[in-house]
């Protein structure tokens, strides 16, 4: 029974960090991006956001 709980740790542990080098992967293209002039204006983005939702009934 430990063998079993050894391997499903294991292949947590795996899963876990897969998907922390997809999430790193994200970041570094997102950045990437940035430098290359890509991407919106934080300040135009959260301005449209908010307009969307400004009269909305909650």
């Amino acid at each position: 029974m430990e063998t079993a709980i050894n391997m499903e740790r294991e292949s947590y542990a795996a899963t876990i960090e897969e998907n922390q080098k997809a999430v790193r992967k994200m970041v570094l293209d997102s950045y990437q991006d940035m430098l290359d002039g890509k991407g919106r204006d934080y300040k135009v983005f959260f301005s449209e956001l908010e307009s969307r939702y400004k009269n909305a009934d909650v």
